[in-house]
């Protein structure tokens, strides 16, 4: 029966065999070759099962030699991580045309086995099942560990990083000490998770992420291109390994504004909010003062915010906090609105003022009433991703009860 020939990536190659040293990735840039054994019985699971086809890597595209198939076959991997593999074949020529297999097998190191389910439209004998094993030339007689954090990961990797994924919102913050670290996404639910560089190089990083609440996980591979890292992510839940794929890009986040760069109000703002998601609370109000002083009701009512609370070395300062979240509430901002209502309520920063409480905590209503009516968060996100973001990071600051 004709092998197949598997297409992998060349760094979600490294990720399923999860080396330990730089030597196989190099080795894998020039290309790579696994030996595989594929029966209709259960030969190719004894040892000694003799591996008899070469499936040859290269990009996303592969090809597989055999005496049984000198022309090769094409293979389309649907799901992959670094304990599992599910690989569609389709053979265009050879002793085989228009055969299509599905392997589905379980990565253990350098070693793979699964089974086989063949289709053969026209053929008797099919649908068929079989087994097949094989093994990752390069790396033979070097069984392989569970994943480690890279010792040089430390003096390679920029300790903050902003990531974006899926061509989306940058909505990431990732904070590394050496080779392990966080990440936090900042969505309406916030989501954490730990972070552990096993590879960081300029021309191959490997980052694992293990979230801390649900036990998703994914492998962020890449690498360093002029002023950004770029790849491609795996993600597995518990039940599910490699059940979806994606691509990211992350960069060193920018959070101080410089007086003299002139920067405009979305700019600021902008800036100010990345400051916020890596802790940077004074690069962060040095920011936002300067767009809420430009009329930014967004950052006015981060400027509150931050004066309600006090945060790092700015003060607690109930005057100069309902100053500015008066302004946003004005504008239409609901977190404003409601404190705004509180206030006034409590006689914080103000006199007591019921009549006025009651004004804008109608104000705050009516916005809550217009909100419960979008089914779809993401409808309203394309029309206001910007502030739609802004709103998950000040959210997950100072308090998701404040905000959409």
């Amino acid at each position: 029966m004709a092998q197949p020939s598997l297409k992998l990536p060349l760094t979600l190659l490294a990720v399923l065999f999860a080396p330990q040293s730089a030597s196989l990735f190099a080795q894998a840039s020039n290309g790579t070759r696994i030996l595989v054994c594929e029966s209709s019985n259960n030969s190719c699971s004894q040892p000694g099962a003799p591996l008899d086809t070469t499936w040859t890597f290269n990009g996303t595209t592969g090809s597989a030699t055999s005496a049984a198939n000198p022309s090769g076959s094409r293979l389309t991997i649907d799901k992959f991580d670094s304990g599992a593999i599910v690989v569609q074949r389709a053979d265009d020529a050879g002793p085989t045309p228009g055969l299509t297999a599905t392997y589905s097998g379980a990565v253990h190191g350098t070693q793979i086995t699964g089974t086989v389910q063949y289709s053969w439209p026209g053929h008797p004998d099919y649908p068929a099942t079989g087994v097949f094993s094989a093994v990752l030339q390069d790396s033979m007689a070097a069984p392989i560990a569970a994943p480690q954090p890279s010792p040089a990961a430390s003096s390679a990797l920029p300790p903050n990083l902003l990531v974006c994924e899926n061509h989306g919102a940058c909505n990431a913050a990732w904070i590394f000490t050496g080779s392990e670290g966080t990440g936090t996404w900042f969505l309406r639910n916030p989501v954490t998770a730990i972070l552990i560089v096993e590879h960081a190089e300029p021309d191959y990083l490997r980052i694992r992420r293990t979230d801390t609440t649900d036990g998703v996980s994914a492998i962020y591979a890449g690498s360093l291109h002029g002023d950004h890292y770029s790849g491609t992510i795996v993600y597995s839940s518990p039940d599910h390994p490699g059940e979806a794929t994606g691509t990211w890009t992350a960069t060193i986040p920018q959070t101080n504004c410089d007086p003299a760069a002139n920067l405009d109000s979305p700019a600021a703002l902008r800036i100010g909010q990345t400051a916020l998601m890596f802790h940077k609370d004074r690069d962060a109000f040095t920011c936002y003062i300067a767009a809420a002083n430009a009329g930014d009701s967004t950052a006015q009512t981060a400027v509150g915010l931050i004066y309600y609370q006090g945060r790092g070395d700015i003060p607690q300062d109930y005057a100069q906090a309902f100053l500015w979240l008066h302004k946003a509430a004005d504008q239409g901002v609901y977190a404003a609105q409601r404190l705004v209502a509180e206030m006034c309520t409590a006689g914080q920063g103000t006199q007591k003022d019921p009549t006025l409480a009651g004004i804008y905590t109608a104000r705050a209503d009516e916005q809550k009433h217009d909100l419960e009516r979008q089914q779809d968060l993401a409808d309203r996100a394309a029309d206001r991703n910007a502030q739609v973001t802004s709103s998950f990071v000040l959210g997950a600051t100072f308090g998701a009860f404040l905000f959409f």
